[in-house]
Parts: structure tokens; C-alpha cells; sequence
């Protein structure tokens, strides 16, 4: 039987949020900076990557309290640390992120209880990929101030982004906590 959305979180579930929000800050200040490096601060395929990975994992297991306290964490950790020019915009970004994908699995779950975790889990990321649409948009050109044509170059990326490492990572990262005999 496929592990079911918590709704009403406790005191565990919480503090389990809280630790992937770490877990997740700490690699995005360090995959930001290689992002950084790369392409100037313009893109952060590997920090986009991370991020939503854990917010998938977190929205699959604890909903939108869940993801949400674990992007908030992880995009603070990346604000303090400075992890790359738009750590200041994340909260904001990630938010909207982490309530849609734990609303997705939520539902899902109430519609499909018997879904298993690898369909839930490519049914959030493919919400979030459309989500990409105007937020891409977004980042790119109303607060980047780069020309359109960046941003048609750009959100295929991170669609791609989304649909594969984003839900690979999610999924693998699922299935070693179920592995390790972990209270999750």
C-alpha cells in the first residue's frame, strides 16, 4: 500500500520538514554558487533542481504545511548565505511552488488513494512544469530584465528540469528514506 499525504502535521512531521529544508539549503548555497559561476547568476538549473526536488518529497509525504516549511527553510539558508543574486526573490518564487505541489498531492491522493508514488510524484512535477510557464516568465524578464527571447530559450529548460531530475531525485530520495527504516 502506497504511503498517504499527511494533512494535519505533528510535532515529527514538522521537525522532519525543518531538516530536508536544511538539508536542501545547504546543498542550494553550494549548487547555486556552481550555477552562479556558470552562467552568471542568469540561470540555476542545479539549485532549481534541488530545490524541487525536496519540495516534491516533502509536498508527496507532509502536503502543503510540509513543502512549504521546507522551501521556506531552504530559501532562507539561501538568502543568509547570499547563495546566489535572487536569494532574495526565493521565499517568494518557492511559496507559490511548495502550496501548489502539496494542494496536488493532496488531491491526488482524495481523488486516487491507491496512486502509486511514482505517478504521484511525476502528477505534482507536472503541475509544477506548468506552473514554469508564467513564473519563468517572471524571473526571467520582469525581474532579470532579460530580452523575450531568453525566456523562450529558457523555459524548456526548466520544464525539462522539472519533469526529470526534479522528479528522479524526488522519487530516489523517497524510496532510500522508506529503505533506511527512518520514521518519515
Amino acid at each position: 500500500m502506497e504511503r498517504l499525504t499527511k494533512i494535519r502535521l505533528g510535532l515529527h512531521d514538522i521537525l522532519t520538514s525543518v531538516v530536508f529544508g536544511v538539508t536542501a539549503g545547504v546543498l542550494a548555497s553550494i549548487l547555486e554558487r556552481i550555477d552562479a559561476m556558470a552562467t552568471g547568476g542568469n540561470a540555476t538549473p542545479l539549485g532549481y533542481s534541488n530545490t524541487y526536488a525536496w519540495i516534491l518529497l516533502s509536498a508527496y509525504l507532509y502536503g502543503p504545511l510540509g513543502a512549504l516549511i521546507t522551501t521556506e527553510v531552504q530559501a532562507l539558508i539561501g538568502f543568509w548565505t547570499l547563495a546566489n543574486p535572487l536569494s532574495w526573490l526565493w521565499p517568494f518564487v518557492n511559496a507559490v511552488f511548495a502550496l501548489l505541489a502539496g494542494t496536488t498531492a493532496v488531491a491526488l491522493q482524495r481523488m486516487r488513494p491507491q496512486t502509486p508514488a511514482r505517478t504521484r510524484i511525476i502528477t505534482m512535477s507536472t503541475v509544477l512544469a506548468l506552473l514554469d510557464i508564467p513564473a519563468v516568465y517572471f524571473v526571467m524578464v520582469t525581474v532579470l530584465g532579460l530580452p523575450i527571447i531568453a525566456y523562450y530559450l529558457g523555459l524548456p529548460v526548466y520544464i525539462g528540469l522539472q519533469l526529470i531530475p526534479s522528479s528522479l531525485i524526488a522519487y530516489l530520495l523517497l524510496r532510500t528514506l522508506e529503505k533506511s527504516g527512518l520514521k518519515i
